[in-house]
């Protein structure tokens, strides 16, 4: 299943910490990487919103290495 997107409309995200739809299929099982999602049923990529990642840094921050 093919997904057009036009550039006038806003690209879904998926967003961390938040229950994610997916916009083709509805479901909500997602495989989470570093920079995209896929949905686990028809397998459609959505890149995270990495709005909330700079409060994840700030506690990665603090470990010792």
């Amino acid at each position: 299943m093919e997904r057009t997107v036009l550039p006038s409309k806003r690209l879904p995200l998926y967003a961390l910490h938040a229950r994610n739809s997916c916009p083709s299929c509805g479901a909500t099982q997602w495989f989470v990487g570093r920079v995209i999602a896929e949905c686990a049923c028809c397998g459609d990529a959505l890149p995270i919103n990495h709005a909330a990642r700079p409060v994840e840094l700030t506690k990665l921050r603090n470990i010792a290495a």
